[in-house]
């Protein structure tokens, strides 16, 4: 009887921490986003709420954001709306495959200064994190593969030295596919990597023909007024 006692105390109590997982998994999720992306990025990385099914293998994150490296203002990324579809089969597994990731109204803020920008930073941070970091928090090593991640509706702004006011830019959807899937799983640190670095150069693309579009703009209006001057006289061209 003494055993069947602490049988089931022990089943009992294997019960009661799935139970405690299970109704705080959100809270747990939302843990090791905040803490984990923190460590990669060395910035502050925030998370307003996670909902995990684990039924349905799927999940939403709102309101992601990662702050500038040190010696720049702001954040540097803000995610509103976070969409995923996971392998089930895979949870168990040492490589966890994403089936889907959708991201809508991304923002991306690139705050540039005479020796680069804040994006540039956040990737020699990634690069930094030694692979025994990539560890910590209790990922057991697992690895990641995405098959698919799509950004919607995304924006950029840039601030840089040479302009007088932040530059605007709409970017285009951008989808990207097999993340993680030629090395046989990525870590954290290397996912974030290899989905950050096109965004990034997305962005500052679309920022750069914006910003030159302008100035031929601006070339063309003052090359008009000066002919407009030469035929009529200073006063016509500013009527």
């Amino acid at each position: 009887m003494k055993k069947l006692a602490v049988v089931i105390a022990v089943i009992a109590l294997i019960g009661g921490l799935l139970l405690y997982v299970g109704s705080n998994l959100d809270g747990i999720v939302k843990g090791l986003i905040e803490d984990q992306g923190s460590a990669a990025t060395q910035t502050p990385v925030r998370v307003a709420g996670v909902s995990i099914n684990l039924p349905e293998a799927s999940g939403a994150i709102s309101r992601l954001s990662v702050g500038s490296p040190e010696g720049f203002a702001g954040n540097a990324i803000e995610m509103q709306e976070f969409a995923l579809t996971l392998d089930a089969a895979s949870l168990t597994s040492e490589v966890i495959v994403i089936e889907n990731i959708l991201v809508k109204g991304a923002r991306l803020n690139i705050l540039q200064q005479s020796n680069g920008n804040n994006l540039q930073e956040l990737l020699r941070n990634l690069d930094d994190l030694a692979p025994d970091d990539t560890d910590e928090g209790g990922d057991d090593g697992k690895k990641i593969i995405i098959n698919r991640f799509t950004l919607e509706g995304a924006s950029a702004s840039l601030s840089a030295p040479d302009f007088d006011e932040i530059r605007e830019v709409t970017l285009p959807t951008i989808t990207l596919r097999n993340i993680g899937r030629s090395s046989g799983g990525a870590t954290g640190a290397e996912v974030a990597r290899q989905l950050l670095e096109p965004l990034f150069e997305e962005a500052l693309k679309s920022a750069a023909v914006e910003a030159i579009r302008d100035k031929a703009k601006d070339a063309i209006e003052d090359a008009a007024d000066k002919l407009l001057e030469g035929i009529f006289g200073s006063d016509k061209a500013t009527e």
